[in-house]
């Protein structure tokens, strides 16, 4: 809004400029002809010069009292005012033939008074005046040229001011449209970033804090069966160790909250390297879904920029987290590949599968936003994640990235 309203006062700022050249030139033309008609008085008798010179007087208080208030009257005093002028103007060439050349000012403000058509028009009829007023004396080449002439002079000059103008006023709304243009395109681009942070806010937090809540809450439902009066002392130990196992991982999903309101890097990586952060993760997602979880590398283990090790992480932990939750598997492995041009971590499941088809036709959200976000996460890094999986003969989830990305 701001921008607009400095356009608009530039706008305004650079007519009133432009006003103001040809206003102040008129003014600076009519003295200088106020003033040789009057010194033209001296080689007339005295009768005729004190007529010229009241005339010329009156011309000079109507010209500058109306140049002045111009701006504030209206279309019909203006008129009237243009009107008394050139009244004034022709009495006083049948008393002194110098007050024609007060024609040419005359000229200027029939255009910018009644326009270009008008304007015109009016131009003809004083130029016709001034022109017929020399027939007593005789017609003679220069008198007939010489009001022709202005007359076509003036046109022009002022038929250039006015596409000047013209031209001014489109380029000033062309900077205007394109400074609302370049202003909205930002607020989208704001909403853009926007909608953007809560997306991947909304993916961290499937991938972190609801993944842990959910082992969680499968200790604590594995926990209640065990102390099930039925089930003996050793059953009592058993629901103790899922019970401090959950406390670890609330603990665990505590720190990543933390993390995550710091902005800081995965807790589980700031700690140890990307395949210690994927056995402890396992641990409590195993013991959680009762499944064995083995986590192997296959390569040259190194330390990765943090970014790609944190999506590979991320993407690791919704993968085995749905195998917990869902797949109803007994084995599944975790295994990282490190390669020379980039890093595969592959996720493996003796589950029950499912129909991918199926699952991703589904409307976006909370049916499949694991998966969803498990790809924008990839994407990010210039990474890509492939899912396969069958009814019946588990699920395969490997995502790869590249190390040639600027990932740091």
């Amino acid at each position: 809004m701001s921008n607009s309203l400095d356009q608009r006062e530039l706008e305004s700022l650079e007519s009133s400029e432009g006003a103001d050249v040809m206003r102040n030139g008129i003014h600076i033309l009519t003295a200088t002809i106020l003033v040789v008609a009057i010194l033209m008085s001296v080689r007339m008798s005295l009768t005729a010069a004190a007529f010229n010179l009241v005339f010329l007087s009156v011309f000079a208080a109507l010209y500058f009292v109306g140049s002045f208030y111009m701006d504030r009257m209206s279309y019909v005093l203006k008129l009237v005012w243009l009107t008394a002028l050139t009244v004034v103007w022709i009495v006083d060439i049948l008393v002194a033939p110098a007050g024609i050349y007060l024609l040419f000012v005359l000229f200027f403000f029939y255009l910018r008074v009644l326009g270009m058509v008008w304007g015109v028009i009016a131009v003809i009829f004083g130029t016709a005046v001034s022109v017929g007023i020399q027939f007593p004396q005789g017609l003679t080449f220069g008198g007939v040229m010489g009001p022709v002439v202005s007359a076509l002079v003036t046109v022009a000059i002022f038929y250039a001011f006015d596409r000047l103008h013209a031209i001014n006023m489109e380029r000033a709304a062309l900077i205007r449209e394109l400074m609302e243009t370049r202003q909205q395109l930002a607020e989208t681009e704001r909403a853009a970033g926007v909608a953007g942070e809560r997306q991947r806010i909304a993916h961290e937090i499937h991938d972190t804090l609801a993944q842990g809540l959910s082992s969680i809450q499968m200790l604590l439902h594995a926990a209640n069966r065990d102390l099930d009066p039925n089930g003996g002392a050793g059953n009592v130990d058993k629901a103790r160790e899922r019970i401090d196992l959950a406390r670890h991982t609330a603990a665990d999903n505590l720190q990543e909250a933390r993390a995550m309101i710091a902005a800081l890097q995965p807790v589980a990586l700031s700690q140890t390297s990307l395949v210690g952060a994927l056995e402890r993760m396992s641990e409590g997602f195993a013991a959680a879904g009762e499944l064995d979880i083995e986590v192997e590398s296959d390569g040259t283990v190194h330390q990765l920029p943090m970014k790609l090790e944190a999506v590979l992480l991320r993407i690791a932990q919704g993968a085995v987290g749905n195998v917990a939750k869902h797949a109803n598997a007994t084995r599944a492995r975790i295994t990282v590949t490190y390669e020379d041009k980039g890093v595969r971590v592959d996720v493996v499941d003796n589950g029950d599968g499912f129909d991918l088809a199926a699952v991703q036709s589904r409307p976006a959200g909370l049916g499949h936003i694991g998966l969803a976000a498990m790809k924008r996460r990839a994407e990010e890094v210039g990474g890509e994640v492939v899912i396969e999986s069958t009814p019946g003969h588990g699920t395969a989830v490997s995502v790869s990235v590249p190390l040639t990305t600027s990932a740091h």
